[in-house]
């Protein structure tokens, strides 16, 4: 267990299996207690964004409970900054499988899908013309016979997860096998696609760039700091007095709200307020949502701390101007409409061909990677592993989908479209470090609805409404972001170790495909309280019958706004790169009427500006040693979600109470 550098940590071979071990266990124990938590207890999701409460919390175990009974060994036994790196990393990826990141909508969508194509006399008639493929469902799909009389079918394995289990059955799980194989290698796909992607663009952000991964602060926390000699029994930020006081003060507020929720008798502390009795007359009747209503979540504006100075801005910026626009719009101008989706559309195009034109160089580099023309041996590896995991993601996407009867122009439409959302989703958390976000005004829908509906198919009609849930939902831990997080986390690994640590999270996901599958569906035959759903139906492909009726215009005023999206943002974007102090970027458009947007903004706008007060006020050195405070408050909030999933889960497991009757305290409630 020697290491040879107390102030160089290496990853030895006996070092690398140890940290894979206890991230396996840790993985293991997430895919176990995610569902169950969120699901079973509908408690505050604890693996959903990129800040996953788990994930942080057995971070945190290693930090302040492993490490040190390790040292009482010796200190060769203790778990260095890079092997907390890796653990850190391996279970970032253990996270995406649980919940928003898949798992909440699949398998749910495929059993709904499969029950509704037998329900409605529409859709089972478009769907036995269809004929989908048999293997993506675990119960028979509508059929015609020879005089064109639809036949429907019983689906008892459908129906029975979305209820539950008939008396003394079992879990039919060998139905499901095929089923979870033909989707698996979609969901496959898609994973790899975004992994590769992320190893691709992580070395041209971080180094030529310089973006700042404001959430990288908080990895790297645990970690410490690489001048920092090994050996110490706690990183940097956790022997600072700052640190802890913000952890009790923030962990102390949520804990008088959750006793206050559970008993009453203790009083609230207010982190948010409705002042709408104050916008009651003359134009101020016409504020929007986020003016009357607001809150403070600790974790946001922690975050916000460590946020360049033009982003943040942007993020309230843009939700302040947009919302006296809205008001002075209501007011003045009679049948005003104004929705931002068209705006944001055009705003991420703007963005996703700034991003590729930014790194054209580089993207030609892994390009050459790939083709065994690098000059650099060890980067030029890592590369061409990424381009590689990259391309083969889009092929396989590209080819499940020509496989399930869509036409091939609209499989590399859809494939497109997951690239673009992909992209976007890493850039966005890069930039601006939202911990909570995901991505639906730009989607496979959005590309689609480009195109006459004449020109699609009903296959094309289901699977647009499955990328909303294999996609658009799940962008919300975006296996993107996640990837350029966890090669972020060690700052001294070399590129080799980068595509080591992709093809391992790849395989790790895989594996986590497969024992949070079972799990969840256990979990749905077993109790008809499961709260997952699908977020697509069968319903998706009633449209078609429509299709002779259906009246396409491509110029029409929603493309003028998208233009007009576009143009704005193209020019935001140009001035952001001429004049390093420009502060407007054009992000902050796609926070402005969205309730993420409204949740989040004065978390932002709070936490920037503590830090221009504090700059201004004591200077650079001020700015840097405020650091572990907001660390402090971003992890007090963090354990505070921990500490209150437990407690009803507690309750019920030692006082035998109905989970559904005890009290529930949530941060934060996904819609």
């Amino acid at each position: 267990m020697a290491e040879p550098s107390l102030t160089n940590p290496t990853l030895s071979l006996g070092r690398v299996v140890t940290a894979v071990v206890i991230a396996l266990m840790g993985s293991v124990v997430i895919w176990f207690a995610v569902p169950y938590n969120n699901f079973i207890f509908k408690n505050t999701y604890v693996s959903d964004g990129f800040l996953p409460e788990i994930v942080v919390a057995f971070l945190l175990m290693v930090v302040l409970a492993v490490n040190p009974l390790l040292r009482l060994v010796g200190k060769d036994w203790m778990l260095n900054r890079r092997q907390v790196a890796l653990i850190g990393s391996l279970l970032l990826f253990a996270a995406v499988i649980p919940s928003n990141g898949l798992m909440r909508m699949f398998p749910r969508f495929v059993a709904e899908t499969n029950q509704g194509f037998n329900t409605s006399p529409l859709t089972a008639s478009i769907a036995a013309d269809a004929g989908f493929r048999r293997s993506l469902y675990p119960d028979p799909l509508p059929t015609k016979d020879a005089e064109g009389k639809v036949k429907v079918y019983p689906t008892p394995v459908s129906d029975q997860f979305i209820d539950e289990l008939e008396e003394g059955a079992s879990v039919p799980w060998s139905a499901w096998v095929v089923p979870m194989a033909s989707w698996g290698m979609l969901i496959i796909a898609m994973w790899a696609m975004m992994l590769g992607l992320g190893g691709v663009v992580f070395p041209q952000w971080r180094d030529r760039e310089r973006l700042p991964f404001p959430l990288l602060n908080v990895y790297q926390a645990f970690t410490g700091d690489p001048d920092d000699p090994a050996g110490k029994i706690l990183p940097p930020v956790f022997r600072s007095k700052g640190f802890w006081l913000a952890v009790i003060v923030v962990f102390g507020i949520h804990a008088m709200r959750g006793l206050n929720t559970f008993t009453g008798a203790v009083p609230s502390f207010p982190l948010d307020w409705n002042i709408g009795d104050l916008f009651q007359e003359g134009i101020m009747r016409y504020a929007p949502y986020p003016f009357r209503r607001q809150n403070i979540l600790f974790m946001v504006v922690g975050v916000a701390y460590f946020i360049p100075n033009r982003y943040a801005i942007s993020v309230w910026g843009w939700m302040v101007g947009y919302g006296l626009y809205l008001m002075l719009g209501a007011a003045y101008i009679p049948a005003f409409e104004g929705g931002a989706n068209n705006l944001a559309f055009g705003t991420l195009l703007s963005i996703t061909f700034w991003v590729i034109w930014l790194g054209r160089a580089h993207w030609a580099k892994v390009g050459r990677a790939m083709l065994g023309r690098s000059s650099e041996r060890q980067e030029g590896r890592s590369d061409a592993i990424a381009g590689w995991m990259f391309v083969i993601g889009c092929a396989g996407i590209m080819l499940w989908l020509y496989w399930a009867g869509c036409s091939l122009w609209w499989s590399v439409l859809a494939m497109v479209g997951c690239v673009i959302v992909s992209l976007l989703m890493a850039r966005i958390i890069a930039e601006t470090g939202i911990p909570v976000f995901w991505m639906s005004r730009i989607s496979v829908a959005s590309l689609t609805a480009l195109v006459p509906l004449s020109w699609q198919s009903p296959a094309i009609l289901l699977f647009t409404g499955v990328f909303y849930a294999l996609l658009t939902r799940t962008s919300a831990v975006s296996a993107s972001v996640i990837s350029t997080l966890s090669l972020g986390i060690d700052r001294e690994g070399s590129p080799r170790q980068r595509s080591r640590l992709l093809v391992g999270g790849l395989v790790l996901m895989a594996v986590g495909f497969v024992i949070c599958g079972a799990i969840h569906l256990n979990m749905g035959y077993h109790s008809f309280e499961v709260a997952t759903q699908g977020k697509t139906s069968a319903a998706s492909i009633d449209t078609w019958a429509r299709v002779d009726r259906s009246d396409f215009k491509f110029f029409t005023g929603d493309r003028t706004q998208q233009g007009v999206g576009f143009v704005m943002s193209s020019l935001l974007l140009w001035a952001c790169s001429r004049f390093p102090s420009w502060p407007i970027h054009p992000v902050g458009l796609l926070f402005v009427q969205w309730s993420i947007g409204h949740l989040l903004w004065f978390s932002v706008f709070l936490g920037w500006f503590i830090k221009n007060t504090v700059t201004n006020l004591f200077g650079g050195g001020a700015y840097r040693k405020a650091r572990p405070i907001f660390l402090g408050m971003i992890l007090g909030e963090l354990c505070a979600v921990i500490f209150w999933s437990l407690v009803p889960i507690l309750i019920a497991l030692f006082t035998g109470t109905d989970p559904a009757t005890i009290a529930r305290y949530t941060l934060i409630t996904y819609p």
